[in-house]
């Protein structure tokens, strides 16, 4: 039997319909957060400072990562001690806190016995050219973004997307088999300074390419428990 889902007319009562009690549900949902801090212009000139500081005197760590040029401090960027970044790692751990609260009601049967927490993070500074690879986080179970400053003159690449934005991808195996037309299988954000985003650490997600003059500036974090 074809079904021409366009062409459904309603029951005209020659027959009498089936009742059925109607039940809808979304399985497997995946969560993401967004959070746009206001009043953080001094935090970000610091923390924009201290990290083109950090380009110069530190060792690139962007060759053993998924990105593809640009500069990439290592995993212990939150033991340094300056204020920005101790003010940052509260930001974040508040932000973490309600994420995980979230998660952890929707996806899980009851809380884990032990929630003890570890976070790290690292900074990323991009410049023309610079983009990176679809990856995920699998030493981590919650990751997130913080964008410092976000360069650019409005130019728009890859479906009209403002250049450096982070897509992220269907994360069900199976989600683009046999796609239905107009089917969303990739969801974009543009970056913003002093915007958070959390998800988890499965979920795929990269960055387009960024080839605008001047920086994009962002502490990538993880928290494991």
């Amino acid at each position: 039997m074809s079904l021409d889902t366009r062409t459904l007319k309603p029951n005209t009562g020659i027959l009498k319909p089936i009742l059925a009690e109607r039940d809808l549900a979304l399985q497997f949902a995946t969560p993401l957060m967004m959070r746009q801090y206001s009043s953080v212009e001094e935090m970000n000139s610091g923390l924009e400072r201290l990290l083109l500081k950090l380009e110069k005197a530190q060792k690139n760590n962007a060759p053993r990562t998924t990105k593809l040029g640009g500069f990439h401090t290592g995993t212990k960027l939150f033991n340094r001690d300056e204020s920005e970044l101790r003010q940052l790692r509260e930001i974040i751990g508040d932000a973490i806190l309600d994420f995980t609260d979230e998660f952890i009601q929707t996806n899980c049967t009851k809380p884990p016995d032990e929630m003890k927490m570890r976070i790290w993070g690292w900074g990323i500074v991009m410049r023309a050219s610079d983009f990176n690879h679809q990856h995920v986080h699998p030493d981590a179970k919650i990751s997130g973004v913080y964008y410092v400053s976000v360069a650019g003159d409005g130019s728009k690449v890859a479906d009209d997307n403002p250049e450096g934005s982070i897509m992220f991808a269907d994360p069900r195996p199976r989600g683009r088999m046999n796609r239905i037309e107009n089917q969303i299988t990739e969801v974009v954000i543009d970056p913003e300074p002093g915007k958070m985003i959390l998800f988890p650490s499965y979920y795929e997600h990269a960055v387009f390419l960024f080839r605008c003059p001047g920086t994009r500036i962002c502490i990538a974090f993880n928290a494991r428990f």
